[in-house]
């Protein structure tokens, strides 16, 4: 019902902007791409903690002596009223289009949950398209403090959570992006009306 409603909305506003039949069937056409996206996990690139290059690390005596050294002083403030723990990553989707038609995103609003936390959420603001029948990838940046999100959790479950998610913990984390991506129509923004779960386990042991 909710992507009827969505294809009705887009549809009505070309309806009332631009009064034409082709158009009108060419933009509901589009519109019915986008909410049929299918949107899944591929890869996480960049990822770093403490300004540290943690990339596929297996523990942190795969560092060197001076990455070490700096997480180490960061992750031993976690329970001290200083420091900071950022954790920066680029996450990679991919956007299958099963549609026949282009699937254009004018902009895409995002929420990011580690272990049912919710650490940041923003708005992508690029365009962004994905071609009938094929599959595009849609890198999303993401950047946040670890220690600022968890505030008044203990410092060893923010020191579990972070080791989890760089990979040398002992358990994987469970992590959801929650997507509503938007489209323009006649210079009116439509807006899915609901968010699409990207769910994956991300980590040592992940599925």
């Amino acid at each position: 019902m909710k992507r009827q409603l969505f294809l009705l909305a887009a549809a009505g506003t070309v309806g009332m902007g631009l009064g034409s039949c082709d158009a009108l069937k060419q933009t509901a056409g589009s519109a019915a791409s986008l909410t049929q996206c299918e949107y899944s996990y591929n890869s996480i690139a960049g990822l770093s903690l403490a300004g540290v290059n943690v990339q596929n690390i297996t523990s942190l005596s795969s560092l060197n002596l001076l990455d070490a050294a700096k997480l180490t002083a960061a992750l031993a403030q976690i329970g001290s009223g200083s420091g900071t723990l950022p954790l920066q990553f680029t996450l990679n989707l991919d956007v299958k289009n099963p549609g026949t038609q282009t699937a254009a995103i004018s902009a895409l609003q995002y929420i990011l949950e580690i272990d049912d936390v919710e650490m940041t959420g923003g708005n992508i603001e690029q365009g962004f398209s994905a071609p009938a029948g094929g599959v595009s990838q849609l890198p999303v940046q993401l950047s946040f403090d670890l220690k600022k999100v968890m505030t008044g959790q203990s410092a060893d479950a923010i020191k579990n959570l972070a080791m989890n998610f760089i990979g040398v913990g002992s358990t994987p984390t469970n992590v959801r992006l929650r997507l509503k991506p938007s489209m323009t129509v006649a210079g009116k923004t439509i807006i899915s009306p609901t968010y699409i779960p990207v769910t994956f386990q991300y980590g040592k042991g992940a599925k």
